[in-house]
């Protein structure tokens, strides 16, 4: 049985990766019993999706304002 650990680490491979048939069974069964590790599962599949959405935002434009003080630290921080 995988420790929360293990299935932690498996959970967020799975993201990237086919877990092999073994692994996939044994992650399956502690989110079956683990309450913590399903609960954290649910929130790697909720920030992927939301970051997939993210760069989506057509339109978005950076103040004029902000860009004068982000070119004015990034002068301050060449100076100094």
């Amino acid at each position: 049985m995988l420790n929360c650990e293990k299935a932690s680490q498996l959970a967020s491979r799975a993201m990237d990766e086919k877990l092999s048939f073994r692994q996939n069974m044994a992650l399956k069964l502690h989110l079956l019993l683990c309450r913590s590790c399903s609960n954290f599962t649910q929130q790697l599949n909720f920030l992927r999706e939301v970051s997939r959405h993210s760069g989506k935002k057509i339109g978005f434009k950076l103040a004029d304002e902000a860009k004068r003080r982000i070119a004015k630290v990034l002068k301050d921080q060449q100076t100094s």
